[in-house]
């Protein structure tokens, strides 16, 4: 007599968020980590291999979230939907702005000492970005206190 097998349980949305996260995590830090060591020892790729790495690594996390993308339940597609279009939205325009009037009225401000072109680059990226993200899950945070009151 063979045991029958058990039922596979679904994955909950939280859970296969958590670990999405859990992985990008991962590998956001094996490839920092593999970077800062290489950068140490002055063993850089060159930067063939080194847009080759950073393709299958953001492919790799691109599929995770198309894999969880499909399986997230309506409510959640339409929360995060919403949180980018107005979060987004909103906090690009705030970064954007910071970045014009930092060109408008901050012209003559002295560069850091050490910064680079790409640096810099980097910086104004980042300042676009973190508001972004922060206006996303502000309104993320406010769709899902709007439809639970």
């Amino acid at each position: 007599m063979t045991a029958s097998p058990r039922p596979r349980r679904k994955m909950s949305s939280a859970g296969r968020f958590w670990l999405l996260m859990g992985v990008c995590l991962l590998l956001g830090g094996v490839t920092g980590g593999v970077y800062a060591w290489l950068e140490d020892t002055g063993d850089l790729p060159g930067p063939v291999l080194s847009a080759l790495i950073l393709f299958v690594i953001f492919g790799l996390v691109i599929a995770g979230t198309v894999w969880w993308w499909i399986r997230a339940d309506e409510a959640v597609r339409e929360a995060h939907k919403w949180a980018w279009y107005w979060g987004g939205s909103i906090g690009m325009c705030v970064g954007i702005g910071a970045l014009m009037l930092a060109e408008a009225y901050g012209g003559d401000a002295p560069v850091p000492a050490g910064a680079t072109y790409s640096s810099l680059l980097i910086a104004g990226a980042s300042l676009v970005l973190l508001p972004m993200l922060i206006g996303y899950g502000v309104a993320w945070f406010a769709w899902w206190v709007s439809k639970r009151v």
